[in-house]
């Protein structure tokens, strides 16, 4: 796939308002999903708890996150077939029996102006964006789109939002297949221990 094929649902086309009504739904319940970290969102956290060093990455690190599978299709220039590498990247860890994100506080997210692109990003995944099904399974979840009342976005900024989420998986499968897929040489914060959990 490529972003120039990211198709948006007949809900979508005219845009539509949002506001996200602090329920705390979407940062609870493993069963929802995982929230991928990638570099930047790991980098943004750091800085906003004033983390520092590869020690301090690597206490975060073991606190907060975990190792999970993931997936990408690419095809390079020149061939007839693409193919799904299938590799490892990071995502929250959650706690407690509703398995809660570690940074929900009262409803709130504790983090909020250094959440991760995921976090930003929703209710605009690639997922929901080119799925109607998709959308409406998590409006039944979701309250901020039960609502769908404040800012407005149009049918181009959703469409960017699905576009900055491709490249950024794009680029971290680049990187991890520069580096034959050892996630220890993109992320050398991560303990041997982790990857074995």
């Amino acid at each position: 796939m490529t972003t120039t094929e990211i198709k948006i649902s007949k809900k979508l086309e005219e845009g539509i308002e949002f506001s996200c009504q602090m329920c705390g739904n979407c940062c609870t319940g493993f069963n929802e999903g995982e929230v991928y970290l990638y570099k930047e969102d790991i980098l943004r956290l750091a800085k906003f708890l004033n983390i520092k060093g590869k020690n301090g990455l690597r206490t975060f690190a073991e606190k907060y996150v975990k190792v999970i599978n993931d997936s990408f299709f690419w095809k390079e220039s020149g061939t007839q077939r693409g193919k799904t590498y299938r590799f490892k990247t990071l995502g929250f860890k959650f706690t407690g029996e509703d398995e809660h994100c570690h940074f929900l506080k009262k409803n709130r997210c504790s983090v909020h102006v250094a959440r991760p692109f995921q976090c930003r990003s929703f209710p605009f995944w690639q997922m929901m964006v080119s799925s109607r099904k998709n959308f409406e399974n998590y409006t039944k979840k979701c309250e901020g789109l039960q609502f769908l009342k404040g800012t407005y976005y149009s049918r181009e900024e959703i469409l960017n939002w699905a576009k900055e989420e491709y490249q950024i998986e794009k680029n971290y499968f680049l990187e991890m297949k520069e580096h034959n897929f050892d996630i220890l040489k993109v992320y050398p914060f991560l303990s041997k221990k982790m990857l074995q959990e």
